[in-house]
């Protein structure tokens, strides 16, 4: 690759042009490639470099929609003022977000044979694994090649009605990564910081998750995904990518998911699943705040019975709660996360 152009897959683009194409990441049993499409957005100017990866999990929209409407509609007109460039893969798990014939993406690539791996536990990847390992890298050699100054990854859950988030390894108050994640929240309440305290965040790339449920206003399940380019165009103000003047938000609640070992298990206040099956109600709503011990949800049989009381295992608002379909299995997917407030600042 030269200095000035940029170039991934069958997409190339010198300084001031927008490039598309694909990335060939595997094959078909008969030979026909599975392709994963690129967007190059290469700035007339020198400045930041951003990477984005979308549809790691092939069903969640928010994110990817967004990011496209920043990148196919907006940015392309501002190439000439641009600083630095975006590369752009806005479905990485291409085959999962192909989905059925009939529409609507799978959580997991089809072509591995026990349903598939989640792609964002195979990365770096491995290049004679399975299908979703060798996907990872092809994904992590454009990352290695682009060597970004920061990275953005949109996720989602359409299963989940939620409050829309920002994830990211906890940094010190005014740090390089806590102003980026704080740039990618454009109104009061729309978003919460979602903070790991788990590793020690990286100099560079500066990477962030946003984690959007597509609803109106950061809130909901949908297609939404306005807070997503909203978010990303303000990332770009704030890295002095493109001219205007960066939205700050004043006062943002940060929140951290808490762990507690059980005598027969590890739970998490993220992931809150049923011991029960049967049709599930919800008795709190996004953004409530409970208490631990609260009863949240009922699991009922199909004679009206009530088999289980969901239990809110610590103080602290909920973020989420399942909405996929009015029955659930045991542990069959989670049915509400909630997250302890941190900070408000």
């Amino acid at each position: 690759m030269s200095e000035n152009l940029l170039e991934f897959g069958t997409a190339k683009a010198q300084p001031g042009e927008k490039g598309t194409g694909y990335i060939k990441v595997g094959e078909l049993s008969d030979g026909s490639p599975v392709n994963m499409p690129v967007i190059i957005l290469n700035g007339k100017n020198p400045g930041s470099k951003l990477l984005i990866w979308a549809l790691e999990d092939g069903d969640e929209y928010p994110g990817p929609l967004g990011a496209l409407e920043a990148c196919n509609d907006i940015l392309p007109d501002m190439l000439d003022k641009m600083n630095g460039s975006i590369v752009f893969l806005p479905a990485t798990n291409i085959s999962a977000f192909r989905g059925n014939p009939f529409g609507g993406g799978t959580r997991n690539s089809p072509l591995d044979i026990d349903g598939g791996a989640r792609l964002p536990s195979c990365h770096p990847g491995n290049p004679y694994g399975k299908h979703t390992h060798q996907l990872a890298y092809h994904i992590n050699k454009v990352k290695e090649e682009y060597d970004p100054d920061v990275h953005i990854r949109y996720h989602g859950c359409k299963q989940m009605f939620g409050w829309d988030r920002v994830l990211y390894r906890k940094s010190p108050p005014g740090s390089p990564l806590d102003k980026l994640a704080r740039s990618s929240v454009t109104k009061p309440g729309e978003m919460v910081m979602l903070c790991f305290e788990r590793g020690e965040p990286k100099d560079r790339p500066l990477e962030i998750s946003m984690e959007s449920n597509g609803g109106d206003d950061g809130v909901g399940n949908g297609y939404n995904g306005d807070a997503m380019r909203d978010g990303l165009l303000n990332v770009m103000r704030h890295l002095k990518m493109i001219p205007g003047k960066e939205i700050m938000v004043d006062k943002i609640q940060y929140v951290s998911y808490k762990r507690e070992q059980k005598p027969d298990g590890m739970m998490s206040s993220g992931g809150i699943t049923t011991q029960r099956g049967g049709f599930f109600t919800s008795l709190v709503e996004v953004k409530d705040k409970v208490k631990k011990g609260q009863v949240i949800g009922l699991v009922k049989n199909f004679f009206g019975e009530v088999v289980e009381e969901i239990k809110s295992p610590i103080d602290g608002l909920v973020l989420s709660r399942y909405i996929e379909s009015p029955h659930i299995g045991s542990g069959q997917w989670r049915v509400f996360a909630i997250a302890a407030p941190t900070e408000y600042r």
